[in-house]
C-alpha cells in the first residue's frame, strides 16, 4: 500500500495486545566527504553538507510521527545516527537531532546512543562534545588497519588517522568503541589479516564489526574489478577467512552473535540486536526505512524518500496533518512476508530464530514447516533445533548464504 489509508493512524499504537515489540530509532545522515566505490548505502558525497536544513526537515519529520503516534507508550531503548557520515555534521546539528528526539519521544534511562563516525573527521573536541550530549556508543568506520588497503579501499582517512581515532576514542571513555572492518579484500592472506586483526584486538574496543568486501552492483567497483582486472579472494580462501576472524576474535574475548558482529559480554549493539530481533524501530531521514507494529497487531513498513532535495523539499512544504503525507509510503506486511524476515535475520544471529515469534506472526510451526530440510541441516551438522529456538551452527554459518537461498 502506498502513502496508507489511515488504518495506521493516530492513537493505534497502544499496546492492546501485550505483543508489541521493543522500539528504536534509526537517523539516517546521508552525507560524505565522497562516496566510497564499494558503498551501496544511500549516501552522497558534497563538499558543502546542508545541516540547518536537513536538522529542520528531521524536526518536521519527527513532530508528525509524534502526532501520528501520540497513544504510544513505549519508550525508545537506542537511538542510532547513521550515515553515510555523520561526524561531518557540527556538534551544534548533532545536539540538534538528539534534542529533536528526547523532546518528543520517552526514552529508556540507559538509552544507548550510537554514532558512526569516519577517523577523519571525528576529532578529539568532537568526541567530547558527543559523549557529553549523551551519546554512549561511537562507531568507527576505520575499515584497515593497513595502508595499501586503506587506498584500495579509497577511504578518505590514512593509517595514522585511523590510530589517532581509535586512541581518541577510548581516552573519551565511550560505554563502547565499534570498530569497522572490512577483509577479504583482492591479495589479502590469511597471514596478514592475522597481523591486522591482531593490532585492532591490541587496542581492545568493545566491539567489532568484521564484514567481507562484496562488490555490489551499481557501485564504482562492479565496473572497476573487470577494467582494472583485479578479483576478490576465491572462496576457499573467503572460507578461511571468515573462520579466522570468528576464531581469533573469540580467543580475545570478542565473542560473534551476528555473522558479522563481535562483542565482549554486555556490549552488543543494541539497536542492530532489536533490528535482527524483529523489534520496532522508527526511520527517520532521508531514505530512511522503518517498522511499526500497531495496537491491533498489525505490522507496517515505511519508507522515506531517497533524494535528499526531495526529502528536504517535501516536508519544508509541511509535515501534512493527516493520516497519508506526500512524503511517506507505507506497505502493510503480511505473515509471510514478516515469517520470512524473522526467518532470514534470525538465521544470521546467534540466538537463532524464536520459534514462538514465527508461529505468532504465521500461525505455523517453524521447524514442522521446514521439516526436511531441517532435517537435513542437523544430520550435516549445521542447524540445531532447540524447544524454543533454532540456531545455525558454526559449520552452518559458513554456508548461510547458500542455506538462505535454499529456503524459498
Amino acid at each position: 500500500m502506498n502513502k496508507g489509508t489511515g488504518s495506521h493512524s493516530t492513537g493505534q499504537q497502544r499496546d492492546d495486545t501485550g505483543l508489541l515489540p521493543p522500539l528504536t530509532l534509526y537517523l539516517h545522515v546521508p552525507f560524505c566527504r565522497r562516496k566510497c566505490p564499494y558503498c551501496d548505502f544511500h549516501s552522497r558525497g558534497t563538499a558543502v553538507v546542508p545541516e540547518a536544513r536537513y536538522l529542520a526537515a528531521v524536526r518536521q519529520e519527527l513532530q508528525w510521527r509524534r502526532r501520528q503516534w501520540a497513544a504510544d507508550v513505549r519508550p525508545l531503548s537506542a537511538i542510532y545516527v547513521g550515515g553515510g557520515t555523520p561526524s561531518l555534521l557540527t556538534s551544534a546539528t548533532i545536539a540538534g537531532l538528539l534534542e529533536a528526539i528526547v523532546a518528543l519521544w520517552p526514552v529508556t534511562t540507559d538509552c544507548e546512543i550510537t554514532l558512526e563516525a569516519n577517523p577523519e573527521s571525528a576529532s578529539l573536541a568532537k568526541m567530547r562534545d558527543w559523549r557529553q550530549m549523551g551519546i554512549r556508543r561511537l562507531s568507527l568506520g576505520v575499515q584497515a588497519l593497513d595502508g595499501v588497503r586503506l587506498q584500495f579501499l579509497e577511504r578518505p582517512h590514512d593509517l595514522e588517522a585511523a590510530r589517532c581515532a581509535i586512541r581518541h576514542a577510548l581516552q573519551v571513555d565511550f560505554a563502547t568503541v565499534n570498530l569497522d572492518l572490512i577483509y577479504a579484500t583482492p591479495g589479502q592472506t590469511p597471514a596478514a589479516w592475522e597481523r591486522e586483526l591482531a593490532e585492532a584486538m591490541a587496542w581492545q574496543p568493545h566491539h567489532f564489526s568484521c564484514y567481507q568486501l562484496t562488490v555490489e552492483p551499481g557501485t564504482p567497483f562492479a565496473g572497476r574489478s573487470h577494467a582494472a582486472g583485479w578479483q576478490l579472494p576465491d572462496e576457499e580462501t573467503a572460507v578461511v577467512l571468515f573462520r579466522q576472524t570468528r576464531e581469533q576474535l573469540a580467543r580475545g574475548g570478542w565473542q560473534a552473535y551476528e555473522t558479522s558482529s563481535f562483542a565482549r559480554p554486555g556490549c552488543l549493539c543494541r539497536h542492530n540486536t532489536n533490528y535482527w530481533s524483529f523489534g520496532d524501530y522508527l526511520g527517520i531521514g532521508c531514505a530512511a526505512h522503518g517498522k511499526w507494529t500497531d495496537g491491533a497487531g498489525r505490522i507496517w513498513r515505511s519508507r522515506n524518500p531517497e533524494g535528499v532535495t526531495a526529502y528536504m523539499t517535501a516536508l519544508e512544504h509541511g509535515a501534512a496533518t493527516g493520516p497519508a503525507p506526500a512524503w511517506l509510503s507505507w506497505q502493510p506486511v503480511t505473515p509471510v512476508e514478516a515469517g520470512r524476515e524473522v526467518l532470514l535475520m534470525g538465521l544470521r544471529h546467534a540466538a537463532g530464530v524464536d520459534r514462538r515469534l514465527y508461529q505468532r506472526l504465521t500461525g505455523m510451526d517453524l521447524v514442522q514447516q521446514h521439516a526436511v530440510r531441517f532435517g537435513q541441516w542437523q544430520e550435516a551438522g549445521w542447524l540445531r533445533v532447540a524447544p524454543q529456538r533454532v540456531c545455525l551452527t558454526d559449520q552452518g554459518m559458513l554456508l548461510l548464504d547458500t542455506l538462505l537461498l535454499a529456503l524459498w
